[in-house]
């Protein structure tokens, strides 16, 4: 897997009343560790994956198996216990002997509230559509850019390709659903020139979500492109029926629909 450029290390962002937390561990991006504000070192794509493979699990039982399985896939060699006997000591040694608790077959670790960034990114997506439900879309904006800031790249990036395989599509899944979800939010706003160069980034990077495509040809339509909002749905229309041999989706035709008749409401 291609290393990726560790960013600076950043303080742990609180709203007021928060309390404070001497350990974070950080998955959405490289697998980090950081006590008072210091990284903890991490040797190798092995140990780091058996950390993140425990974190997601928030202090359930992970199988040894099944760390084996994330470690080497479906080879693993003849010393597979032992090797990982051996990550799970060095991790004790750097982050501390209580952190990680033995099992009869299996490990697990001792996580407190806040310590771990993939759950700050779904505390404030939570805290945003509580913000957007009690109408108040400025500050659940805001909340989605506050829950996305938590990310430095993509997610586990330097685990073991086993792991990323096994968990980061579905962590990467969330991450955009929130951006559909702050477009949303910043369409209801008005704010549609000012997505639309980042929605056209996001539609080639994400070409089959539907919905980003959607929201772009909104923000053009109601920027006074109505004629590209139609040219973004001719293009991918023949796309599909040249790839795929099939039809956009049932929202996506009817946003077309709308667009033609003159009806868009949103």
């Amino acid at each position: 897997m291609t290393a990726l450029r560790r960013r600076p290390l950043r303080p742990l962002r609180r709203r007021r009343g928060e309390q404070v937390t001497q350990m974070e561990f950080r998955i959405l991006g490289p697998i980090e560790a950081v006590r008072a504000g210091q990284s903890v070192r991490l040797a190798g794509p092995q140990q780091r994956s058996v950390l993140a493979a425990l974190l997601l699990a928030r202090g359930r039982m992970v199988s040894v198996g099944r760390l084996v399985r994330l470690l080497w896939a479906e080879q693993p060699p003849a010393t597979a216990r032992t090797q990982l006997r051996k990550r799970v000591s060095e991790l004790r040694a750097v982050l501390g002997a209580d952190r990680i608790r033995s099992w009869r077959d299996g490990y697990a670790v001792r996580l407190e509230a806040g310590e771990l960034d993939l759950d700050r990114f779904l505390d404030e997506v939570r805290r945003a559509a509580v913000l957007g439900h009690a109408g108040r879309p400025a500050e659940a904006s805001a909340a989605l850019g506050a829950a996305l800031d938590w990310w430095r790249g993509p997610a586990l990036a330097d685990g073991t390709d086993e792991l990323t395989d096994a968990e980061a599509s579905q962590l990467e899944e969330a991450r955009l659903a929130a951006i559909e979800q702050r477009m949303a939010v910043r369409l209801d706003l008005g704010h549609h020139p000012q997505v639309i160069g980042e929605l056209i980034t996001l539609v080639r990077r994400h070409p089959f979500r539907e919905r980003l495509r959607g929201q772009l040809m909104l923000a053009l339509h109601h920027s006074g492109r109505t004629a590209d909002g139609l040219g973004v749905y001719r293009d991918w229309r023949a796309e599909l029926s040249a790839q795929l041999a099939i039809e956009p989706g049932r929202e996506l035709r009817d946003l077309h629909r709308a667009l033609l008749g003159g009806n868009v409401s949103c």
